[in-house]
Order: structure tokens, then C-alpha cells, then sequence
């Protein structure tokens, strides 16, 4: 095996920092004569073996309390089911790799090559695919909220709880079959007597599997994604203004419709911000890898060094903004720190006032709401 493959550039799915989500296929060859096991520099073990696996129980805790939190509404619809989603998809990209983290560099314990197969599986597979489905997640969510704010009227009839359960399962689907590819052309591969990696098998082209994998994923999973939140977030800013405009024209000054006003548009910053958040994480992920394809391609030479700091740090901010989520939940949603607290027992017996459904608010305001909702003010549903 090692004489077949001697000049032939092999897949180490980023074996050398045995990082996280978004990281880049590393090119190395089989003849470099570096181990592979502690290649890694002393701050790498101190952020795989410490930062992550602390980082991976405040997001276990966060995101459990956020799903805790909107599964207890009595309002829990379409937009709750998504960004419980989301944060279901979060979580379980930090559990799966942090164990691993935490054992091969906080307590310096090496897998079994018997393991390997499962160990990548775990900690690099499975966490790539639930945080394509983040991705797409919050590309569903926001497109939502879109609809909400610009076309309530037919949001009500497509943007249901059902609808959104479907569009969950099938993103889940779409990102397995996305990544498909990795667990079936990968296979163990010893080095030595005592050294295996997980590469690319001998019998598939290793470049021209990589350049279609990276531009396939540069495109549906980086590119895409981020274009379509730049225009969703402008149009749904603009619809916003609109809605706030026309209730000041039409005096829709009662308390009801006010508050009902300012909850979606603090429940629609909210969500702008969350896109904003994944657009800051993800485009410098779309920008290294496509270094990775210009390298396959035309055989360009950037410093392997600082391709792999470029990916820990962009890695690391990815981590980072998952908490993010929940204290934007805290800060700009009502509903959500109301339930939070009935939760935590500082206000068991006090309800929330906030206006939540639309068949409320009209009851409640059948003079004046009658006349903003005809202008589609009051079917904004914050559905929060």
C-alpha cells in the first residue's frame, strides 16, 4: 500500500488539527515524514483538549434551555419549530467532536486504529452534516420571516408548523446526501504498525474529487446560503419600515397594535441578526476553501501554516456564535424572557401581555385593529 501510493497526494481529514465543522480537506503526502498524532502545536491541544470541550457544555446548557423555553409556549408555531432547529443542529455539532477533543488532547489518550472509522465518522462527518443543516436552517427561518413580514397573508397559509416539520427532516436529508460522498470513499489506512489515518481510497482521483466536493460545497452550502441572507435580510428591513410607516399614517395608536408593532420588529432584528451572525462565520470559510480549490487546480502555493491558523480561528469564531443565539433570544424577544422566568420561578403566577397570535390582537382591538389589519399590519405574526 505504501509504495502504491508513494507519489500520490492523500485525503487526511484534517488529521493534523483534528478540528471541527467547516475545515478544509488537507493535501499531504504519504512520504512527509511528520507524525501525524503530534503534529499538533501546544495551543491546539489547550483549544481541543480545554476551550472546546467547555464551550460544548455552555452551548449544551444555552440551547437547552432555548428549546426548553419554546417548546413551553403556548404559542409555539412555525418559527419556533425552525429555530429549535437550529439549535438542536448546534448542539449536536459541538457533542459529537468534544468527547474525542477532550481525549485525545486534555487527556492525551491516542484512539485505537481499530476506532478510526468511527472516531471521523463522529467528529468529522456527522458534525459537518448538522451544521450544513444549521446553515440551511436559518436560510429556511429567515425566508420565513421574509414571508411574514412582506407577504403575511400567504405566510399564513405556507409557513405552518407542518410545513416547517417537512422542510426540518428534508434539510436533514439534503445534508446527508450532501456529504454522502466523504463516509463512502474514505477508508483506514495503515502507515505503519502501529499508525493509521482515514484517507481517500486508493482507487478514486483524489484531486478531482476534492475540486468537485469543495465547489459543490463552496456553492449550496457558503455561497448560496450568504447571498440569499444579504437579500432577504435588505427586503425584510424595508418591509419592516413599510409596516412601521403605514401605522403611523393610519394613527393605529392603540396599546394593542403598538406593542404588537414592537414586538415584530424586535422579533425581526432578532432574526436579521442571526443571519448577520452566520454571514460574518461563513464567508471567510467560503474564501479558504476556495484557496484549497485554486491549489488543486492550478497548483497555487499559500503556506500551509497559515491556511490552518486562517481555519482555527475562523472555526473558533463559528463555535463562539452559537451561545450568541440565546442572549439574542434574552435581550429582543418578550415572550422568551417572560417564559424564561415563569421557568426559573421569579414570575410564576404572571402571564404575558405580549401580543403573540393574530386572532388575539384582533379581539382585543376590533375598533381600530380592524382597520390596520386590512393593510396587513397586524398579521405580521412575531410568533415568539
Amino acid at each position: 500500500m505504501a509504495e502504491s501510493t508513494q507519489e500520490t497526494k492523500l485525503f487526511y481529514p484534517n488529521v493534523t488539527s483534528l478540528w471541527l465543522v467547516n475545515s478544509s480537506l488537507s493535501v499531504v503526502n504519504e512520504s512527509s515524514e511528520v507524525d501525524y498524532r503530534t503534529a499538533n502545536p501546544v495551543y491546539v491541544r489547550i483549544i481541543n483538549g480545554f476551550v472546546i470541550p467547555a464551550l460544548a457544555v455552555v452551548i449544551l446548557i444555552t440551547n437547552a434551555v432555548v428549546i426548553a423555553v419554546f417548546k413551553r409556549q403556548k404559542t409555539y408555531g412555525a418559527s419556533q419549530a425552525g429555530l429549535v432547529g437550529v439549535a438542536v443542529s448546534d448542539t449536536l455539532t459541538m457533542l459529537f467532536p468534544a468527547p474525542f477533543y477532550f481525549v485525545e488532547n486534555c487527556l492525551q489518550y491516542e484512539i485505537p486504529c481499530d476506532f478510526i472509522t468511527m472516531k471521523n465518522w463522529i467528529s468529522l462527518f456527522l458534525p459537518t452534516i448538522t451544521h450544513t443543516a444549521s446553515i440551511w436552517l436559518t436560510l429556511v427561518l429567515v425566508t420565513q420571516r421574509y414571508m411574514y413580514v412582506c407577504h403575511p397573508f400567504v405566510a399564513r397559509k405556507v409557513c405552518t408548523l407542518r410545513n416547517t416539520t417537512y422542510l426540518i427532516i428534508l434539510t436533514y436529508m439534503l445534508a446527508i446526501l450532501m456529504h454522502l460522498s466523504r463516509f463512502i470513499v474514505s477508508e483506514r489506512v495503515y502507515l505503519s504498525e502501529t499508525t493509521c489515518a482515514y484517507l481517500i481510497s486508493e482507487y478514486i482521483d483524489v484531486n478531482a474529487y476534492l475540486i468537485s466536493y469543495l465547489f459543490i460545497r463552496i456553492i449550496l452550502i457558503q455561497f448560496v446560503p450568504c447571498i440569499s441572507l444579504i437579500v432577504l435580510n435588505a427586503k425584510m428591513l424595508y418591509g419592516l419600515r413599510s409596516i412601521i410607516n403605514k401605522k403611523i399614517e393610519m394613527n393605529c395608536n392603540s396599546e394593542n397594535s403598538s406593542s404588537a408593532v414592537a414586538e415584530n420588529r424586535r422579533v425581526t432584528i432578532m432574526i436579521v441578526c442571526m443571519a448577520a451572525i452566520t454571514l460574518l462565520v461563513e464567508l471567510p470559510v467560503g474564501i479558504i476553501q476556495c484557496l484549497y480549490v485554486d491549489i488543486y487546480l492550478s497548483g497555487a502555493t499559500f503556506d500551509p501554516y497559515d491556511l490552518q491558523i486562517s481555519e482555527r480561528i475562523v472555526n473558533l469564531l463559528i463555535i463562539l456564535s452559537y451561545p450568541l443565539n440565546f442572549l439574542l433570544f434574552c435581550s429582543m424577544s418578550s415572550e422568551f424572557k417572560q417564559t424564561l422566568k415563569t421557568m426559573c420561578c421569579f414570575s410564576p403566577t404572571k402571564t404575558s401581555k405580549t401580543p403573540n397570535t393574530y386572532v388575539t390582537r384582533l379581539e382585543d382591538n376590533k375598533s381600530n385593529g380592524e382597520t390596520c389589519e386590512k393593510q396587513g399590519l397586524l398579521r405580521v405574526s412575531t410568533n415568539l
